[in-house]
């Protein structure tokens, strides 16, 4: 994706992402709704990675669209929670595949509409990659028991909320395990709360491998993902118990799931609304999308 957007990416196209993410509103708006449209922080992730590799988008930008897929991620835990509803994402991969395939097949001598089929292989094998690893985390979901963990206090099913994201990596994942024990009364609220922090911060995993061999501008926002969750989640784990007690006053309902999805979208906005004048100050010290070594 990455080789195939640095190959099509004319002046246009950056202007429109630049436009659209230049400033840390706009961009963290984007992240929340494309992520929301996803259904996949790491799918986000990982394509503003490739972004910020082709020199499309800068630092800043990237960071603040990263931030928003935090937020956007919870509405996945939403729809679970009313619906028990699951994206198939098969019914549309393979039409790009097929699109994809045959393109760069006929215009091999284009070189433009040949990196357009590229990229569209490129993003649909993404998606099918994540979809395989969905389905294998489905069964693993039905079958993983956490019952042992039970009598944890919130602080250790905090880590074993991060462990286990960061082994599958799905944060979505992560939520329906941690909705799963609550529904069935294996765990309290507080311990389920605890969880998905962990959850929030074992996420940033994916971000992290995907950046590990990439160039110096990759790293620092697969870094500054980590820290920026790290940072918000140390905070809320802090003060889990008054900020949990005000989120069940405010939604007012007996529904644990409710309220715990809710729980999981008031720290991350909480987080944005603290973190967004800070990105602002990037303005001046992140360095140019040109430089990726």
């Amino acid at each position: 994706m990455e080789g195939s957007l640095e190959q099509i990416a004319g002046r246009t196209f950056k202007k429109f992402l630049r436009k659209h993410t230049n400033n840390p509103f706009k961009a963290v708006l984007v992240g929340i709704l494309i992520t929301i449209i996803l259904q996949s922080s790491s799918v986000v992730s990982l394509m503003v990675l490739a972004f910020v590799g082709a020199g499309i988008i800068e630092l800043r930008n990237a960071i603040g669209i990263i931030i928003g897929s935090n937020l956007g991620t919870t509405f996945t835990g939403w729809v679970v929670a009313y619906f028990g509803f699951s994206f198939e994402i098969e019914a549309f991969v393979f039409p790009f595949l097929a699109i994809g395939g045959l393109s760069m097949f006929f215009f091999s001598r284009d070189q433009k509409l040949y990196h357009i089929g590229s990229l569209i292989v490129g993003f649909g094998a993404l998606f099918m990659g994540l979809d395989y690893m969905k389905s294998s985390i489905d069964l693993f979901a039905q079958n993983f028991d956490i019952s042992p963990f039970a009598n944890y206090s919130p602080y250790l099913l905090f880590l074993v909320g991060f462990v286990l994201t960061a082994i599958i990596q799905s944060s979505s994942a992560g939520m329906v395990i941690t909705l799963s024990a609550l529904n069935s009364g294996i765990i309290p609220l507080e311990g389920a709360a605890a969880m998905v922090i962990g959850n929030d911060l074992g996420t940033t995993i994916t971000v992290l491998l995907g950046a590990m061999k990439g160039s110096k501008v990759k790293r620092q926002v697969a870094f500054s993902h980590f820290s920026y969750n790290f940072i918000i989640d140390i905070i809320t784990l802090i003060f889990l118990f008054p900020l949990l007690e005000l989120v069940t006053k405010i939604i007012g309902t007996s529904n644990p799931l409710l309220t715990l999805v809710a729980f999981h979208s008031s720290f991350n906005f909480i987080g944005i609304l603290i973190f967004i004048p800070l990105l602002g100050c990037l303005l001046y010290t992140s360095p140019s999308p040109r430089d990726r070594g």
